[in-house]
């Protein structure tokens, strides 16, 4: 019992001075070096954050002796020179806020952001950092921006260029990750945005209700819209709107769907690509990563949609070889099953041009051919409001379910509660391929 109290102390001490080594997320470590001469020498090295540009330094101490002894006393140099180092470094960087303007954080926050996110996503932030620079001054010292002067600063923006309660969030989002960043590595005591809110008018709500509820068909609307997307001259996109209302997948990976993840014996079909196309030429498309972490995934899918897969790939190898036969310049072989007639992938730019022309004619013809008027716009994004909104409106199919069949990542409410307890999606594919009947999509 007594040996075992003595072997519980020393495992303390051990597991207490691994920590210390531990706490900069680097264990120190010791090189011997040999000098031309023939001497040798030993140097100590640990790594550790510099606080007022979140870059990693390295910091050494030499000693001559190889002992444990020395080893420790090196250990003891190093922790002191490393504590210096931040002690200065933190001085200075009170000493650099006080002049440190919010040009200067809205630059050095970008510029580490960016490395953390895809490229259309930084382009998508360049404009609402070109709106920063239309809201608050450049030149505003950081230690002087107060959370009245953000909210102002907003007002104003919104009064003089009338911008939407969306647009507003994306730049009070991008306020909130700035001025966070401040906070983090700039010494910066708290965060001026985070304590504005950002308050929607009654007409805001009923925009964002009308918005959504435009881009939402009801089964006649949908009828009308296939009709009049299989008069098109190039069946892939009935065949395309056919499997986004069976699998909610977005326009983007549906676009990187190659015949390789399609299983036709299992009904299934692979999502692990998503389509880059924006402000690209054709030659420059890639593919990457699904939008969210739980992107990746695999569907079960209502016969419907392995229908329209079916047809589609066959038609692009009619297709395929009629261009092998009469080769063209324009025509582009490529993986993708959704293609364009010229055989590049369909994107979700070429998608919304075709949607748009029909509502277009739907909006002048509908009443007289169809017996009611049409009100809406489809986008390609209208297929994932739909094929969700079936599945919830069918009690018997589970939230976690539906989450996991489109990708979405819970929500932080439900993260911690939700646990499902089955992969099995029999009941979504039923509750869409019920629907698909209804209406007479096969």
């Amino acid at each position: 019992m007594k040996n075992g109290k003595i072997e519980l102390s020393i495992n303390s001490v051990l597991s207490f001075s691994l920590e210390l080594f531990m706490r900069r997320d680097k264990i120190m470590h010791f090189e011997k070096r040999k000098k031309a001469d023939g001497t040798v020498s030993y140097i100590a090295i640990e790594s550790f954050v510099d606080p007022l540009t979140g870059k990693r330094k390295r910091a050494t101490v030499s000693f001559k002796s190889g002992t444990s002894r020395a080893k420790a006393q090196a250990r003891r140099e190093l922790d002191d020179k490393i504590a210096a180092a931040i002690n200065g470094l933190e001085d200075g960087q009170k000493e650099r806020l006080k002049s440190y303007t919010f040009g200067e954080l809205k630059h050095d926050w970008f510029e580490s952001w960016k490395k953390t996110v895809k490229p259309q996503t930084v382009k998508r932030e360049e404009m609402v950092i070109a709106r920063l620079s239309m809201i608050i001054d450049q030149s505003t010292l950081v230690t002087k921006i107060t959370s009245l002067l953000i909210k102002n600063c907003l007002d104003d923006y919104r009064e003089k260029y009338k911008s939407s309660f969306s647009t507003m969030q994306h730049i009070k989002s991008t306020l909130n990750k700035i001025f966070d960043y401040a906070v983090l590595y700039c010494g910066l005591p708290f965060s001026p945005a985070q304590a504005v809110r950002l308050k929607s008018s009654v007409a805001d709500k009923v925009g964002k209700k009308e918005r959504l509820e435009k881009k939402f068909l009801d089964e006649r609307e949908i009828k009308a819209l296939l009709t009049e997307l299989q008069n098109r001259r190039n069946p892939a996109y009935f065949e395309l709107t056919l499997f986004l209302i069976g699998t909610g997948c977005r326009i983007g990976e549906a676009g990187a769907l190659a015949s390789d993840d399609v299983d036709f014996e299992k009904g299934t079909v692979t999502i692990k690509s998503s389509l880059q196309s924006h402000d690209l030429r054709v030659d420059e498309y890639y593919l990457d990563t699904p939008k969210t972490s739980a992107g990746e995934r695999t569907e079960d899918l209502p016969k419907f949609a392995v229908n329209a897969l079916k047809r589609c790939i066959q038609w692009n190898r009619l297709v395929d070889q009629a261009h092998r036969e009469s080769p063209s310049d324009e025509f582009r072989f490529s993986k993708s099953i959704f293609r364009t007639e010229y055989g590049s992938p369909i994107t979700s730019h070429n998608y919304r041009a075709l949607l748009t022309r029909i509502n277009e004619w739907l909006f002048d013809n509908c009443e007289q051919k169809y017996g009611f008027k049409w009100t809406k716009n489809v986008v390609p994004h209208s297929f994932r409001h739909i094929h969700i909104s079936i599945l919830r409106s069918d009690p018997s199919v589970p939230l976690p379910e539906v989450q996991e069949r489109v990708g979405h990542v819970k929500e932080e409410t439900t993260a911690g509660y939700t646990h499902q307890l089955t992969t099995s999606q029999t009941k979504s594919v039923q509750v869409i391929s019920n629907f698909a009947e209804k209406i007479g999509m096969n």
